[in-house]
């Protein structure tokens, strides 16, 4: 049977979903920011206030700073707070939830600190930075009861990832870049509300966040000709929920490495390079890869897509 908010339809009958809602959101925003150097630093200061017609105000900045060491290398470091929107389908009813209007937006908050190294006479370049999150009101699916059985939505989690980033880029001759990069973290749920129904408990790990993620990145490039680009990604082991099972053990994902290539070809440039048109391509998951995100739901196979880019000025 299909459950729908007027009941249940009959086995082998056509479904009569009977649910729906029309709505719209509105949004006002204010931004501001400053940016400043000297020979000792630069820094950067924002600030932006968002209106929206679904929740209160909310209010969320940005401060940056670096400064040299020496000649060679810097020290950065920033704090900053975010905020993401629930969704329409998670504040108003649907077929298989009540509305929640209660909502409010997940925040977090993040702080990060790190050195940046030219190596070669700036041919190389090494960065590596530590970071810290915390998530605050994460919004948690809340199953319902009888007779319906219809769920519903709460900001009932904490949850805090902090980790380690190394980035390695270089150029070591004309027209050819390329660029490495490696994460680690732990995200992880801090807290949980007394209404909290759900399996999560504090100190698991937060469900399709992996601990180890790297990329990799080679392209070559000439103004006359094209350009050309080879990119690796390694996505690690990460937690996920079976829900084809009641109740929904956590599963783990494996790790899997995609490659995705992209490259375009000059057809014809002007002279002074005003103009030009080029033919573009990109093939994702290039050897046909068989991976899910989500458990159940098998990723994008090989993909291609070719397309034209033309610029110009008149």
């Amino acid at each position: 049977a299909v459950l729908s908010s007027a009941g249940c339809t009959v086995i082998g009958k056509p479904t009569s979903p009977t649910s729906s809602f029309a709505a719209d959101r509105s949004n006002k925003a204010v931004y501001a920011e400053l940016l400043a150097k000297s020979d000792a630093a630069s820094y950067t200061i924002s600030g932006r206030r968002d209106d929206n017609s679904d929740y209160k105000a909310f209010n969320t900045y940005r401060v940056g700073a670096s400064t040299p060491l020496t000649n060679a290398m810097r020290l950065r470091s920033s704090v900053s707070t975010a905020y993401n929107a629930p969704a329409f389908e998670q504040l108003r009813p649907t077929l298989y939830t009540i509305g929640s209007p209660d909502l409010k937006p997940e925040r977090s908050r993040a702080f990060e600190v790190g050195i940046e190294q030219d190596l070669g006479s700036g041919l190389v370049h090494f960065a590596a930075a530590y970071f810290n999150q915390t998530f605050t009101d994460l919004i948690q699916y809340v199953s319902g009861g009888p007779p319906n059985y219809l769920g519903s939505y709460a900001n009932l989690a904490e949850a805090r990832t902090r980790g380690y980033d190394v980035e390695l880029s270089m150029s070591p001759m004309n027209g050819w870049s390329g660029s490495a990069s490696y994460t680690i973290a732990t995200p992880r749920v801090t807290k949980l509300s007394s209404a909290y129904a759900g399996d999560l408990k504090v100190g698991d790990a937060l469900v399709r966040r992996p601990t180890h993620t790297g990329n990799a990145v080679l392209s070559y490039s000439t103004p006359t000709t094209g350009s050309f680009s080879v990119q690796t990604s390694y996505i690690g082991k990460r937690p996920d929920y079976d829900f084809n099972q009641f109740p929904s053990p956590v599963v783990t994902l494996p790790a899997y490495v995609k490659l995705d290539v992209a490259g375009s070809l000059a057809i014809f440039h002007t002279a002074t390079g005003s103009s030009s048109l080029s033919i573009t391509g990109r093939v994702d998951n290039l050897f046909d890869k068989k991976y899910e995100d989500v458990l159940h739901y098998a990723a994008a196979r090989r993909t291609f897509l070719i397309g034209a880019r033309l610029t110009g000025s008149l």
